[in-house]
């Protein structure tokens, strides 16, 4: 018997036939561990200030979990990357990159809602804070870099260094273009500082900055790493006869009109973060204007553009892991195999609830880590490079076991995210300092007196109240463990171990600040009197430090006990 192929049995619908992913959710209101962070670090906030920023960033939420989740997907196919334009039609040197129109509007959408310039809107009458801010960048992160989050971050950085350092003809200048409302350079502001020589060792780079007559500098060299070329980027070079090195401002167009001397050599093929591209440049006589004090040029580029950019990295990583786990869940709501739902398998939800803890649990930090930064902590300075490691190393680790969770359809670019935000997140792991770089800035952090014990000080704060509630004793007692290993780490091993097992002693340093968090969140819901969801994850997260990533679980642990499973599951 015949049939019509639209009848053929093979192609009758299935389990997955209505399975249509996230879009058009409200990734905020999904987000429970993003809201209580929203919520805490606004306790001290005036009513009105409070509800004006969960309706901000509540209706980005919207925005990203639609339009912006659509627009990413479509700027990231074949024939929509950024290209560069190196002549016109008449043979003159333009040097310009060409955006598809969808990634012009994702950038001008983010843009516009005022992600890191709401403070510029006019109409914005409170202070936009920190927790405002990055929990908007980690919204953001949720659909990957998509050529938005980078090109954000610099400018985010470049604003800062604007406020703080800029003369006030240079803020009048430049903060209107990269910050104003109304601008059309949405997050145009690119950095400019890698060479082929120094990689990550910035003072070994070769290029030469020479003084002006004009009071202007002069640039000539190279640049290996370019990343998102635009109106105005910052750079580094020697100053002219020393070793020297200075910060300065270049904008892509000179006051006379006229292409500022550089010349694109070619866009790097890179990885992931494919959205906004990244290139190779000559400076040919480049037209600059320092940028604070020339001989603070590394201490201001550290302090403000790439600590901007690893509290960047660290949220981000944060929101790519956050969206893997998402697909995850949504993806086993439909899932069968061998006759049973895949949240019928004990194997399965053991890996989703895992995923989740080590996502809630590092979103905590992270947070925690941008309100030190606020309020000039000392402990920052070990919070900030030890979270841009470790949040984007354990993004790589979480992207990657959710797109096994989706078996074959977890490798199809055009079935989820899941293959975009795992090459993501390894640009992260190398963005603003590799895992071997980054580890010496938070052991070199860690060894400084002032700086380690500040940070003694806030794990003493954080976990003041623990004796008193006993369920904690566990998940106290491998803290105090890991604590006083770390002490000895520091303390007792020679200097040539400690460079050696850098690595560890960050990972080591992670967990007691983790913990520790845990702690804290569980101790304010008793105290409060409140029902807590914090005890499981303390527990969960204990276990797994405890007993490593790939041990098995305890039967009398968290991970077989159903009400915590539900727990997991359900962020």
């Amino acid at each position: 018997m015949s049939h019509h192929i639209s009848e053929h049995p093979s192609l009758q619908p299935f389990d997955i036939s209505e399975y249509k992913g996230l879009r058009g959710k409200n990734f905020y209101d999904m987000d429970p561990a993003l809201q209580r962070m929203v919520e805490r670090y606004s306790e001290t906030y005036d009513p009105s200030h409070k509800q004006a920023m969960v309706d901000h960033i509540r209706k980005y939420g919207e925005l990203v979990g639609g339009i912006l989740d659509e627009l990413t997907e479509e700027c990231h196919k074949e024939g929509k990357y950024g290209e560069v334009i190196k002549y016109d039609r008449t043979g003159k040197r333009i040097d310009f990159v060409k955006y598809s129109e969808e990634q012009k509007l994702a950038r001008k959408i983010s843009y516009d809602h005022g992600v890191v310039n709401l403070d510029f809107h006019p109409e914005w009458k409170y202070e936009f804070t920190h927790i405002h801010r990055y929990a908007l960048t980690y919204l953001m992160n949720l659909n990957g870099e998509g050529g938005v989050a980078c090109p954000l971050a610099m400018t985010d950085g470049m604003i800062l260094a604007l406020k703080k350092i800029g003369t006030e003809e240079q803020k009048k200048k430049y903060l209107p273009l990269v910050a104003g409302k109304g601008s059309e350079s949405h997050f145009m502001a690119g950095q400019y500082v890698t060479e082929r020589v120094g990689g990550s060792n910035v003072s070994a780079n070769r290029t030469i900055a020479k003084k002006l007559p004009n009071g202007k500098w002069e640039l000539t060299g190279e640049k290996w790493f370019c990343s998102n070329p635009g109106d105005l980027w910052v750079t580094t070079a020697k100053m002219e006869g020393t070793n020297t090195v200075g910060m300065f401002l270049v904008p892509r167009i000179k006051e006379n009109g006229e292409l500022n001397g550089h010349h694109i050599l070619r866009k790097k093929d890179i990885i992931g973060s494919r959205g906004k591209i990244t290139v190779e440049i000559i400076y040919d006589r480049v037209e600059a204007e320092e940028f604070g004090r020339p001989g603070h040029g590394l201490v201001n580029l550290i302090r403000y553009i790439i600590k901007t950019s690893r509290l960047h990295v660290g949220l981000g990583s944060c929101g790519n892991a956050r969206r893997s786990v998402m697909e995850a869940s949504e993806y086993a709501k439909f899932r069968t195999a061998y006759g049973k739902k895949i949240l019928e398998f004990p194997s399965f939800v053991k890996t989703l609830a895992e995923m989740q803890i080590l996502q809630t649990t590092n979103s905590f930090v992270n947070f925690h880590s941008v309100h030190l930064t606020e309020i000039s902590h000392d402990a920052a300075e070990i919070t900030v490079p030890l979270l841009k490691y470790k949040s984007s190393s354990q993004a790589s680790y979480i992207t990657q076991k959710a797109i096994l969770t989706l078996g074959g359809n977890g490798i199809i670019g055009d079935f989820s995210p899941l293959p975009r935000l795992h090459n993501d997140s390894i640009i992260n792991e190398t963005w603003e300092g590799t895992h071997l770089i980054i580890t010496d800035h938070c052991l070199h952090a860690l060894q400084k007196p002032k700086v380690y014990l500040a940070f003694q000080s806030l794990l003493d704060e954080l976990t003041a109240h623990v004796g008193e509630i006993s369920e904690l004793n566990t998940v106290n007692t491998i803290f105090q463990e890991k604590r006083k290993e770390l002490t000895h780490c520091l303390k007792e091993e020679s200097k040539d171990w400690k460079d050696m097992n850098r690595v560890y002693i960050a990972d080591l340093t992670y967990q007691v600040f983790v913990l520790a968090e845990l702690i804290e969140q569980t101790v304010h819901d008793v105290k409060a009197k409140l029902p807590t969801k914090y005890l499981y994850l303390a527990k969960g997260y204990t276990e797994m430090v405890r007993d490593g990533m790939e041990a098995p679980r305890k039967k009398d642990g968290v991970f077989f006990d159903p009400k915590a499973l539900e727990t997991f599951l359900s962020f």
